[in-house]
């Protein structure tokens, strides 16, 4: 799901897209991709609930994590994010070019 999403997914259905994109299921090391109905079908056995508990036990083991890193690790981070708003502006200092070859935001 959380690929789906990453990829540009709305719903669902654009699960289908990536089940056939040998590129993407490359990159995820993975053979299959399971169908849509699949899915939602998976999606449908949590309920809110169910998800709020998993949100709460991924951000207190993060938390945890994050305590045990030295103090030199929590100066600066470097955050790498592929643009896909095109800039139209003269001043580019900063930017690179996008996945599509042209300058991104």
């Amino acid at each position: 799901m959380a690929y789906n999403i990453l990829a540009g997914g709305t719903c669902l259905q654009n699960i289908e897209l990536l089940r056939n994109d040998n590129v993407w299921l490359n990159a995820l090391v993975a053979q299959i991709i399971p169908d849509p109905t699949t899915a939602g079908d998976f999606l449908h056995r949590f309920s809110q609930e169910d998800i709020i508990d998993l949100m709460d036990v991924k951000n207190t083991i993060r938390k945890r994590i994050w305590e045990k890193q030295p103090e030199n690790f929590k100066k600066e981070a470097l955050i790498n994010i592929d643009g896909t708003n095109e800039t139209f502006g003269n001043c580019k200092q900063g930017m690179d070019i996008s996945y599509n070859g042209k300058w991104g935001s």
